[in-house]
């Protein structure tokens, strides 16, 4: 991988989540989508974006209804 530049930025793909970094000279990568999905047809990224948005907002939601861990106990 070549060094960072100033203006390189770690982003995250809309289509799959995989972090990347943009941009990169001579990558097919854009602002919102990697490599491997630039080639993708339009629709199935917009499905595709769609279900990763879904799936992190589930994900989130998981978290936050999961219970806070219980205070240590106190040693005698």
């Amino acid at each position: 991988m070549e060094k960072p530049h100033s203006g390189q930025r770690l982003r995250t793909c809309r289509a799959c989540g995989r972090k990347y970094e943009y941009p990169v000279k001579a990558s097919a990568s854009t602002r919102h989508h990697c490599e491997d999905c630039v080639a993708v047809p339009v629709q199935t990224l917009k499905t595709l974006e769609r279900l990763s948005s879904r799936l992190t907002q589930l994900e989130n939601q998981l978290l936050r209804l999961q219970p806070p861990p219980p205070p240590p106990k106190p040693q005698a």
